[in-house]
């Protein structure tokens, strides 16, 4: 359970369950403060875990386990719940001896809870710091997404072209791809269909793209896509590719195709919204070729009968 769905209350008191003894005190400062005690009073000492299993052993004591149901001694507990169990044995009766354990005992209990509250407290805030800082970036993450395709936003786009400018990237292709008759998908189907169309079309854009691609939804129905430092004829095989995909795309009612036009910004002078102008060229004569075609006229056509 994420710590930010409950309180620090709660959890705080059904986490002590998970710590052990060791977890909360330093077992080798122990050892030595009760060599130390042995020295002066001759106590002996045991000390195991919660379930009985010896940890500290001062003086002579067997060391199996201990039955501690039916033999509890002296309980060590923070907030309520019992850590472990201690066991003490005098040569002679020696009251100070046993008022220094008890001490002892209520100094181990405070250092425990003082460790336990810090590390549940440290834990939670870091979590919730942790879920913070997801929130905030899946925040920035969505005012960078289109929220129909995940591709990228058209102002975030537009900054991506700037950074790249300003880098003197070059050479890098330019793509324009616009989808052919997504009104008249519209017109016959709605919102909803039109909207698959485009999502279908992002699909096919990001599938084929590489990691380095930059893919933006710039309008409605316009994608830009941008590559740096492509190689030789990279920008064509992937124009040539995502027109196939879109042609190949078999539905009941939809007719996926698009126009792609290429330019490329040779050099660092160039500035890449004058190149993706020459590339809205290039798409809307690539757009007028394939919506001439009778191919295309009669796909359309067949997807388009009641």
């Amino acid at each position: 359970m994420a710590y930010g769905s409950i309180s620090l209350e709660k959890r705080i008191k059904d986490n002590i369950k998970n710590y052990s003894l060791g977890q909360l005190l330093d077992m080798a400062v122990i050892q030595k403060q009760l060599d130390h005690a042995a020295m002066l009073t001759g106590i002996e000492v045991l000390i195991t875990r919660r379930h009985g299993e010896p940890v500290i052993i001062v003086g002579e004591w067997p060391q199996q386990t201990v039955d501690v149901i039916a033999d509890p001694g002296k309980k060590l507990k923070v907030m309520g719940r019992t850590i472990g169990h201690v066991y003490y044995r005098l040569k002679e009766e020696n009251k100070k001896a046993e008022d220094f354990l008890d001490v002892l005992m209520e100094s181990w209990e405070e250092w425990a809870e003082s460790t336990f509250l810090y590390k549940e407290t440290d834990q939670y805030v870091s979590e919730l710091q942790f879920q913070a800082e997801e929130e905030l970036k899946r925040k920035k993450e969505g005012n960078k997404l289109d929220a129909l395709t995940g591709t990228l936003t058209h102002t975030y786009f537009r900054s991506r072209m700037k950074v790249l400018d300003r880098s003197k990237t070059a050479p890098i292709a330019a793509i324009c791809v616009n989808i052919n008759d997504w009104k008249v998908v519209n017109d016959n189907y709605g919102d909803e269909e039109s909207d698959r169309l485009i999502q279908i079309v992002a699909s096919i854009l990001m599938e084929e793209g590489k990691p380095e691609y930059v893919i933006g939804r710039v309008d409605g129905d316009v994608f830009n896509v941008m590559i740096p430092m492509p190689y030789e004829g990279e920008a064509e095989n992937y124009a040539s590719h995502i027109q196939e995909r879109c042609n190949a795309y078999i539905d009941s009612r939809l007719t996926p195709s698009i126009a792609v036009g290429i330019a490329v910004k040779e050099n660092v002078e160039e500035e890449l919204p004058q190149v993706f102008s020459d590339a809205e060229y290039e798409m809307l004569e690539n757009k007028m070729k394939i919506k001439n075609s009778e191919e295309y006229q009669k796909r359309l056509r067949k997807n388009l009968q009641p």
